[in-house]
């Protein structure tokens, strides 16, 4: 086997070899988005802790300063109010958004219940420590809404710039000449000079109709064409970008394999 067979052969293994590299390239950027939503995530929570802190204080500061000093049960509700929004910041730092969501959901149901079984004497005081945990729900709702639009939008091809475009059909079309050793044989032999049927036949070592397979092949893709009937074969310009494509992809793929390896990629 000639260097140029050769060449030709490990072209051909590298493209068989495309959809392996192309699932460890998706393997990748599936990681890379997963890891990129990890860390924002954590980003939009350290910034909804924040909040929900410097808001718990407030909302405490503002119900000590109005609660009715005269009340009968102050100490025993503001004690309630205390351990609940303790327990709504615990749940968020602990077990995520809704978690907490949930935990202000339930201190709400409960205040309700206790507000209607004691009959609390001061329905102002009441609304305020309501209005209070229905401030931090929003503010948890609106950041479990924040991080699952960018969640969404992360997973979505339409966040891939300018993969929207791309047309699977067309790429397989523009590719599948290219897996064919003989038809590779074909375009490295035009791409040295226009050639007549018999001397392709001679050179690339098939003859008739197997050999008009593959020129068929090519002239579909735009890769050859014929100067007229009968005459000679030519090479076109789309030709040569995808005989050069086919060396470029061998190496650059050749060498993405080997650095992966060093990587442990693959």
């Amino acid at each position: 086997m000639s260097n140029t067979e050769k060449r030709i052969a490990e072209i051909g293994q590298k493209l068989i070899e495309i959809n392996k590299n192309i699932t460890n390239l998706q393997d990748l950027i599936l990681y890379m988005k997963t890891t990129l939503e990890t860390v924002t995530r954590r980003e939009i929570e350290k910034e909804c802790l924040a909040k929900l802190t410097l808001k718990t204080n407030e909302n405490m500061d503002k119900f000590l300063r109005e609660r009715d000093p005269e009340c009968s049960i102050m100490d025993w509700c503001t004690r309630r109010v205390e351990k609940a929004s303790s327990m709504v910041l615990r749940a968020f730092m602990e077990q995520g958004t809704r978690s907490a969501i949930e935990q202000v959901r339930y201190h709400v149901d409960a205040a309700t219940r206790h507000c209607k079984e004691i009959k609390c004497p001061n329905e102002e005081c009441f609304r305020n420590a309501i209005s209070n945990f229905k401030t931090l729900e929003e503010l948890l709702e609106n950041t479990q809404e924040v991080s699952a639009k960018f969640t969404k939008e992360l997973y979505s091809p339409k966040s891939w710039s300018g993969f929207e475009e791309i047309k699977e059909e067309e790429i397989c079309d523009l590719l599948a000449p290219l897996s064919n050793v003989t038809r590779l044989k074909i375009l490295i032999s035009l791409g040295k000079g226009g050639k007549n049927f018999s001397q392709l036949e001679r050179q690339i070592g098939i003859k008739g109709g197997h050999l008009q397979f593959h020129l068929n092949s090519l002239i579909q893709a735009g890769y050859v064409a014929q100067e007229k009937p009968q005459g000679k074969y030519l090479i076109t310009i789309k030709g040569l970008r995808a005989l050069r494509f086919s060396y470029e992809l061998r190496d650059i793929i050749g060498e993405n394999q080997s650095s992966q390896t060093k990587l442990g990629i693959i």
